[in-house]
């Protein structure tokens, strides 16, 4: 194992020439002194899939037509921008490629500002989604879907995931399942068919029908008014007496004389009363006018 450090202060742990981990510099240090890196994640997966297919290296196509396609692993893992070494990365799972077959890769690579997209490595090294969902790839798309079917399918799983694990859940915890309760229940028996008669009779006859509601209304008072009386007529009935001011003949409603007490006419006294000034002018004021 060798520890190299870049010109950044990035220090990467090298075995046998391979980068399998990397400490980002200029940064604050963390706990963890291996921080999470996408270009390595991505190296590891194409890894992955050279393992699942062919075992610890990519075969030697020899003069074959498939060279082209071994070749495909190598692009892969240079388009992914890292700082890996690519010859060294080549030594040890593409022992058989040549100086010819690795700078021309390398000479693409540099030309290139960003890591190749997921689906585009997918493309090159014909990921399908079956592969894709076996070697749980998380930087590598598949060839055979969209993204956007993907993401559907992958929402769908996980969807299934959480249904089984609720259901594991209830199942742990003693509870009946849907299908089980409905069985048991007066709804999935239907006992009402075996005696002939509807749901409703049977259940009516059960004393299961509708609810008596009695609303009671001995408690109810009226709200006192002081303007309003209340006498009792043949001690039954209740009847509301409205009392009128009295007033002399040619006296107006809400007019009052001096040294009396004015009465307005229902809950509103008059305007006497209030302190306000009398409207317009009498009589004897316009004949004086």
């Amino acid at each position: 194992m060798e520890i190299r450090k870049s010109r950044d202060g990035t220090e990467h742990m090298i075995i046998n020439g391979v980068i399998y981990a990397e400490k980002p510099g200029r940064r604050k240090r963390r706990r963890n002194d291996e921080d999470f890196s996408l270009e390595l994640l991505r190296m590891r997966e194409i890894e992955k899939v050279i393992k699942h297919r062919h075992g610890d290296r990519i075969p030697d196509p020899g003069d074959t037509d498939d060279r082209e396609t071994c070749l495909d692993y190598v692009r892969a893992a240079a388009f992914t921008s890292s700082d890996q070494d690519m010859a060294a990365w080549c030594r040890v799972w593409a022992p058989w490629a040549t100086e010819a077959d690795i700078l021309p890769i390398i000479s693409a690579a540099r030309n290139r500002q960003r890591m190749m997209r997921s689906d585009g490595v997918a493309g090159l090294l014909n990921v399908t989604l079956n592969e894709n969902i076996a070697m749980g790839l998380k930087t590598i798309g598949a060839c055979d879907v969209t993204r956007a079917e993907r993401l559907r399918l992958a929402k769908d799983r996980k969807r299934e995931r959480d249904r089984n694990a609720k259901a594991a859940k209830r199942k742990a915890e003693g509870r009946k399942n849907r299908k089980s309760y409905e069985a048991q229940s007066l709804s999935g028996q239907r006992p009402w068919d075996a005696e002939g008669i509807s749901r409703r009779t049977w259940y009516r006859r059960r004393g299961t029908g509708v609810a008596r509601v009695d609303i009671d209304t001995k408690c109810d008072t009226l709200v006192p008014n002081p303007n309003l009386e209340t006498s009792q007529n043949h001690g039954t009935a209740a009847c509301k007496v409205l009392r009128m001011p009295s007033r002399s003949p040619g006296q107006s409603i809400g007019s009052s004389e001096a040294g009396t007490d004015a009465e307005g006419l229902g809950d509103h006294p008059p305007a006497g009363c209030q302190g306000a000034e009398p409207h317009g002018r009498s009589e004897g004021e316009g004949n004086a006018a």
